[in-house]
């Protein structure tokens, strides 16, 4: 019997050196390579289960057992297109390595597709090497403490309401929080956790190593 896999992680085209790929992807994990990430995957001499993309900016000559090729013009990203087929595949939880770093529309189309993924039910993480994007919709949030990590949290999408924040130098109770208004950024977990909560919207909490 084979191994039964419960997460999904997706390689995409973003900064993402060899040694960061190789300490964030586990042995039971399903790897996806969005069309450029495959060049990324070869490097770190990490074998993709799934290659997916138009493939017009990969190096290397794709080879994979389960390759899906994309037309060039299409209506969504690589990388949502890889979210699409994990989801497929039956996962629940996906971890989206390679997303940033590279061109900024493409890094935020990445927390798009994060935040859609979220509203949905579903866990998704985006990681490189010095932050890790969350996002929660109408729930919760705990950070465990650690030294030098600062704590970003943005609206997005609209107003989310009810905003609390607990275990911060800067808390907050029960706040109306604006995607137009930076207040939640460069925060400090204070004590054993700090907790993040929204009672109506969404947000996208973002930690940074300092």
């Amino acid at each position: 019997m084979g191994i039964v896999k419960s997460r999904c992680v997706i390689i995409g085209g973003g900064d993402c050196s060899s040694e960061f790929l190789k300490n964030n992807i586990q042995s039971g994990d399903c790897v996806i390579c969005a069309d450029s990430g495959y060049d990324y995957a070869l490097k770190a001499g990490i074998a993709p289960d799934v290659l997916i993309g138009d493939f017009d900016s990969v190096k290397s000559v794709p080879v994979c057992s389960d390759k899906i090729t994309l037309p060039v013009e299409k209506d969504i990203t690589d990388s949502e297109a890889a979210f699409l087929e994990g989801i497929k595949r039956e996962f629940k939880s996906f971890l989206l390595l390679g997303g940033t770093g590279g061109r900024f529309e493409h890094t935020f189309a990445n927390i798009s597709i994060m935040a859609k993924a979220v509203k949905c039910g579903f866990d998704f993480i985006i990681a490189d090497e010095r932050h890790i994007f969350r996002c929660i919709h109408n729930s919760s949030l705990k950070i465990p403490y650690s030294p030098n990590v600062q704590i970003s949290v943005f609206a997005f999408g609209g107003k989310a309401l009810g905003v609390t924040e607990k275990g911060f130098h800067y808390p907050l109770s029960e706040y109306t929080l604006d995607p137009f208004e930076p207040l939640g950024i460069s925060n400090d977990v204070t004590a054993e956790y700090g907790e993040i909560s929204v009672e109506d919207g969404t947000l996208i909490i973002i930690e940074t190593k300092m």
